[in-house]
């Protein structure tokens, strides 16, 4: 009973991440059994390139670059510890966590003025598939934001309202042209992000993150690398 379901679960997320498949890109992390798959991905929300090194004896790395700044998922082992670190030069943030068997999850980092890393990581459990409906996530990094708020630039309709940080959430949305702006305690985030025309069955992310003294978006149709 509980691989069936495990089963299942691994094919809901496949089934809603894989008709975007993008090109290939270096495996960080053992994949385990298919059973235990989950997901995850980095996003460098900086101006500065950054390298993500996997934890383990692999030791696999990625560069992932302000002009590609969100990488495709990789599947990693849900029943082990998803770790390494973010580095530039000698500077190093130590990644650590755990995604639940069908789930991913999306781990942002960026440098500051200081030159520190700092970053959060958001967590999904395993999803829904709709396919009449597209699926849309927004992700607030910005820890100063205490309210975020995403909507739709046509109309100015709210989609997410008084989002914690450090919080995201995923709601299914119909599948129009859309293009979104935000705000942060109650003020308009410069910038717009336009996601095209969403797709039914799709999955698409938006992230809200520290720019400066400010905030800014990031967003993109979810892919699964193979």
């Amino acid at each position: 009973m509980r691989r069936a379901a495990l089963k299942m679960r691994r094919h809901a997320l496949l089934g809603a991440l894989l008709p975007a498949v993008a090109g290939a890109a270096p495996q960080l992390y053992d994949t385990g059994p298919s059973q235990d798959l989950a997901l995850v991905r980095f996003v460098n929300a900086g101006a500065l390139a950054l390298t993500v090194q996997s934890g383990g004896p692999a030791k696999a790395s990625v560069v992932v670059a302000p002009s590609a700044p969100i990488t495709d998922y990789q599947p990693v082992r849900s029943d082990a510890p998803v770790t390494g670190y973010w580095k530039s030069g000698q500077r190093q943030m130590a990644i650590t966590l755990r995604v639940p068997s069908g789930g991913s999850a999306s781990v942002l980092a960026w440098q500051g003025a200081n030159g520190e890393i700092a970053g959060a990581s958001f967590t999904e459990p395993p999803p829904s598939f709709d396919p009449l409906r597209a699926s849309l996530a927004f992700y607030n990094a910005d820890a100063r934001c205490t309210a975020a708020g995403l909507l739709a630039s046509t109309g100015n309709t709210a989609i997410f309202e008084n989002q914690a940080a450090l919080a995201s959430a995923r709601r299914a949305v119909n599948p129009v042209k859309l293009a979104v702006h935000a705000t942060c305690n109650g003020q308009p985030v410069e910038g717009t992000v336009d996601l095209g025309s969403l797709q039914a069955g799709q999955r698409y992310s938006v992230f809200l993150v520290p720019a400066g003294k400010g905030s800014r978006l990031m967003g993109l149709q979810d892919r699964i690398a193979r």
